[in-house]
């Protein structure tokens, strides 16, 4: 099956030889900005991105859509600048949003306030279906990422005991959990060695 959708003047073309999937994580590169003192007067850490971003309306034109089961649930990565971006990228994608899930870290950077968490938006293609499990809490406590953009083992065991396969991890880095391999998943990324043939 093929899947087409524009990003800027380029088409995105997605090809998915399998099944759709019945969970879809995402981690999309946000085109986060440095602002504020922290940005002028630091020196010791870098203000750019280690990898390329996305506008806004570039991440909500992915055919995410295409990929998703009936049921399907998402779960979408956001910063604390993007808090409010993450639930219209939802809302282009085509999925319904449910919960926010926290993930509390021990120490924190900022410009104007120091950020301790980071949101993972929990979002479902109708309809909703729980088939195994519920009522977890909302907050995960980890430890300090070692590296950029490194999610908590715990988030990966959250979404394994919440959300059916198969799954799929989409702007996958070869820092995650999820690597060298973990039964149930795909990954896609220009980081990564995808195992799923989505090609833009």
């Amino acid at each position: 099956m093929q899947f087409i959708g524009e990003a800027q003047s380029t088409p995105i073309v997605w090809v998915l030889l399998m099944g759709k999937y019945k969970t879809i994580l995402v981690d999309p590169p946000w085109d986060q900005k440095m602002t504020g003192q922290y940005a002028t007067s630091q020196k010791k850490r870098k203000c750019v991105l280690p990898y390329n971003t996305m506008t806004l309306d570039d991440i909500c034109r992915l055919p995410v859509a295409a990929l998703a089961d009936d049921g399907c649930h998402l779960w979408l990565w956001t910063t604390n600048q993007f808090l409010r971006a993450g639930f219209d990228v939802m809302d282009a994608w085509g999925f319904k949003y449910l919960a926010p899930v926290t993930w509390v870290k021990p120490s924190g950077l900022g410009n104007w306030f120091v950020h301790r968490t980071q949101t993972i938006l929990f979002g479902y293609k109708p309809p909703l279906r729980m088939n195994r499990g519920r009522y977890f809490p909302t907050v995960l406590e980890a430890g300090i990422p070692r590296k950029h953009s490194e999610k908590p083992e715990s988030s990966y065991q959250m979404i394994e005991a919440i959300s059916d396969g198969p799954r799929v991890e989409l702007f996958a880095r070869p820092w995650s959990p999820l690597f060298p391999t973990r039964d149930g998943w795909d990954v896609w990324g220009n980081e990564v060695d995808s195992t799923v043939n989505l090609l833009t």
